[in-house]
């Protein structure tokens, strides 16, 4: 028996299971492998956006250094 790592439903893995590629990982039912693909896809896009937003501040941090003081 395996156990489904989002509702932790115990399920037969030989009878039935949903398959997630992306996560290589499998669930009990469909809407546990849509929660987890959407909980994946959140994660892993913050980290791109907080890189972003760092880069942008430290931008504006050189641009306001050079500006000339008045």
């Amino acid at each position: 028996m395996a156990i489904c790592g989002i509702c932790g439903g115990k399920y037969d893995e030989r009878a039935y299971q949903v398959m997630v590629p992306e996560l290589r990982a499998s669930f009990d039912k469909v809407d546990c492998a849509e929660r987890a693909l959407k909980q994946h896809r959140r994660q892993t896009k913050r980290p791109e956006l907080e890189e972003a937003l760092l880069s942008e501040v430290e931008r504006l941090r050189e641009e306001l250094r050079e500006r000339p003081r008045v």
